[in-house]
């Protein structure tokens, strides 16, 4: 595992009753605040004369649900495609959106190298990580540098929530990089861009179910996007 050396912080945070343990470092966060914590999609940075047009740096466009889009309040199994309306600075168009969950038991090498007291660490061994990856497709050919990776709502067999850990910047362990942001080359018709998040739990109560709420969609049931198993 690796902590990047821009790491400034780290949260230990846990709302499922079962999935793992309360810590005493900060109140429990539940993934519906955690997905609130997302950075904005752009930045502060102006364009100069030379750069290329940034329509959406400070104006959120309206996206659409249509036929070629992913109705809301969608059911899908992990591992199918979602079209996503969406947008980046540059523009806005579709992506696909390809959704799986991992669990593997959650080594204690890892486990001590994260930024976290002594007694929270133990807290967090022999539980698992949980791998939650998305693989974005660019379906329409636009450009989609620098798209943040999108956030989903997790819940687990329990109805709980799973643990997450927090920070200033992306955290690698074993088998799951962050990586945050799509690279220059995510601008052509089916370019990919992998992405994974970490959370972890008790290997009895894995994710069972992730919600994208972003608009045009929402946190209603039915009127989000949801993966399961």
């Amino acid at each position: 595992m690796r902590i990047t050396a821009g790491m400034l912080g780290a949260l230990l945070a846990c709302a499922a009753l079962t999935g793992c343990t309360k810590t005493v470092t900060a109140t429990a966060v539940p993934a519906d605040d955690v997905q609130s914590t997302a950075s904005p999609r752009s930045s502060s940075k102006k364009p100069t004369s030379t750069s290329t047009p940034t329509p959406y740096l400070t104006e959120t466009p309206t996206l659409e649900i249509s036929g070629a889009t992913t109705p809301a309040g969608t059911k899908l199994k992990f591992g199918a495609q979602a079209v996503i309306p969406t947008f980046s600075r540059y523009a806005k168009g579709n992506l696909g959106f390809t959704v799986t969950v991992e669990s593997v038991k959650a080594p204690d090498a890892d486990i001590d190298k994260l930024p976290l007291k002594d007694e929270d660490k133990a807290k967090l061994r022999g539980k698992n990580f949980f791998f939650v990856r998305a693989v974005l497709e660019n379906l329409d050919g636009v450009n989609f540098t620098q798209y943040q990776a999108p956030l989903f709502t997790a819940s687990t067999k329990s109805g709980g929530w799973p643990g997450t850990l927090l920070g200033l910047s992306k955290v690698e362990v074993s088998g799951c990089a962050e990586e945050l942001f799509a690279p220059s080359d995510f601008t052509t018709k089916g370019a990919k861009f992998t992405t994974c998040r970490l959370y972890f739990g008790l290997a009895s109560d894995p994710i069972t179910s992730l919600k994208y709420t972003e608009k045009p969609y929402d946190r209603d049931n039915n009127k989000a996007v949801t993966w399961q198993s």
